[in-house]
Order: C-alpha cells, then sequence, then structure tokens
C-alpha cells in the first residue's frame, strides 16, 4: 500500500515531536486505517498537511521536529540520518519505486533541494538501466501550465525541465509516476508530462486521491480524464514473466469497486545490467 501524503489532516504547527507521533496515532488507531495497516504493508511519503501545516515548505518552524517524529514512528526504507529529508528507494521483483520528499526542502527556489534532486536523478539513470521499470512516486501535482508561487511542481518550471532533460538525454522510457494531493483520479499516457527541452521525456502519470477528502482537480489536461472525489483510490498491477517488456495495468476505483478509470501501458525492458 503506497500512501502519497495527506496520511491526516491535523495541519500540526509546532516543534514538539510528540504531537507529530500522537497525530500518527490517532491516524492509525481508526477502525478503517487499522485494518488495513495491519494487513497490507505500507511505503508512506508525507504531504503538507501530515508533514505540517496546509502548504508547509523548508520554512516551517517545526521541520526538525516532524522530520524526528516520521523517523521515531513510521516503519520506513533507509532514508538520510539525521535531520535531512525522508526519500527513500526500495525494489519489489524488477519494479524499483523511489520515494521523494517534495515537503521538507521546498522552496521558492527548488522543490527537493540539491541533494535530494542529485539523489533522484541518480537514482533514475541508474534503476532505469538496471530494473525492467522505476515508478517515481511524487505526492504532489506534476503537469500543469507555470504558475509562480504554486506548491506542486507548476510552480518550479526550471527544476521541472531540468529533470525532464535528464529524462530525455539519458533516454528513460520505462518510467512510470504516481502522485496525490489533488483529490482526484487522473491518468496521462505520457502525452502531457514531458516538460523537456528537446521532447522525448513523457511518461504515464497515476493520480491516485481521495479516500476520505472532497474532490478537486489540480493540473492537467490529463489524455484519459481527471475525476474528483472522494472514496478513492487507484491499483495499480504489474505483469512481468521475466521476459523483455513488462506491463502496468492502472485502474482508478471508488469504495464501491467500481472502475472509473483505466489505461494500460507496455515497457520495453531494457538490458539489464
Amino acid at each position: 500500500h503506497l500512501v502519497l501524503g495527506d496520511l491526516h489532516y491535523e495541519n500540526i504547527d509546532s516543534t514538539d515531536p510528540a504531537r507529530f507521533v500522537d497525530a500518527y496515532g490517532r491516524a492509525l488507531s481508526t477502525p478503517a486505517q487499522s485494518a488495513l495497516a495491519r494487513q497490507a504493508p505500507t511505503a508512506y511519503v508525507w504531504d503538507d498537511h501530515d508533514y505540517g501545516p496546509n502548504d508547509a515548505d523548508a520554512s516551517f518552524v517545526g521541520r526538525a521536529a516532524s522530520r524526528a517524529a516520521y523517523r521515531a514512528a513510521v516503519p520506513h526504507y533507509p532514508v538520510t540520518p539525521g535531520d535531512a529529508p525522508i526519500n527513500q528507494a526500495f525494489t519489489i521483483g524488477r519494479v524499483r519505486f523511489v520515494l521523494t520528499d517534495q515537503r521538507s526542502e521546498h522552496t521558492a527556489d527548488t522543490m527537493l533541494g540539491e541533494a535530494q534532486k542529485a539523489w533522484l536523478l541518480d537514482e533514475l539513470r541508474t534503476s532505469s538501466r538496471s530494473h525492467a521499470l522505476v515508478v517515481w512516486v511524487n505526492s504532489v501535482p506534476w503537469i500543469g501550465p507555470v504558475s509562480p508561487g504554486s506548491d506542486n511542481w507548476t510552480g518550479q518550471p526550471a527544476e521541472r525541465t531540468e529533470i525532464a532533460d535528464v529524462i530525455a538525454t539519458e533516454g528513460i522510457d520505462n518510467l512510470l509516476m504516481l502522485s496525490g494531493d489533488a483529490h482526484m483520479l487522473a491518468i496521462d499516457d505520457g502525452t502531457n508530462s514531458d516538460y523537456s527541452t528537446t521532447g522525448g521525456a513523457g511518461f504515464p502519470l497515476f493520480h491516485t486521491a481521495a479516500l476520505d477528502r472532497p474532490g478537486s482537480v489540480k493540473g492537467g489536461p490529463y489524455s484519459e480524464g481527471a475525476i474528483p472525489g472522494f472514496g478513492q483510490f487507484g491499483v495499480v498491477e504489474f505483469v512481468d514473466d521475466g521476459g523483455p517488456s513488462i506491463t502496468v495495468r492502472l485502474s482508478g476505483r471508488n469504495w464501491h469497486d467500481e472502475e472509473l478509470l483505466a489505461y494500460e501501458h507496455t515497457f520495453a525492458v531494457p538490458s539489464l545490467g
């Protein structure tokens, strides 16, 4: 189970790590959340409402406390020790999952910070060659026109293009992005996700939300559409027989298990090294 941010909406504005730890406990003690957490392995990266207040970024006074609470209370894959972002990566089968922290390093000039950005670019370069598929778990919208001051990638066009240029120049064509924040199901087949200066950096993208919040639409356009709402989630199925291709099936569903959006894409597997 991948949690793409906003596990809770406590909007804590404090320098006390215990406040953040207690909030995790309250979220996971509700009957439905508790049952899910007990039944499914979970990887989780925060967004603003569970990192701090609404639109919280690197300037948040409780940044160190929030980071410390995450490390103490949340099971996670290896992260940089100390007061650092919570980016992490892991592998299942031939698929590499790369989780980035779009909140605690976010300033007016960067979404990721230089160290985390360098880590991400290295992961994209190396994992796209050593794995059949790379899944970038990015908590905020990627697609959309430039919007100065926005707290998603539309507010960081230069950095977005820098990352897209690496995708293009390195010939990375086995990348899938999973995103949250916007309270909608949305799928793009790669038509609108290319922000490189040369072209050739488009990749499929899947927005999955919201389980228990009112609907909203952010960014776009999305080639397969966008459906705002609550009680929504996404299922990603990987079909991999170890051969020269891997197929990904994306299914946007509601809590009645009705499929609202669907898309399937087959990726050619690079010569793995």
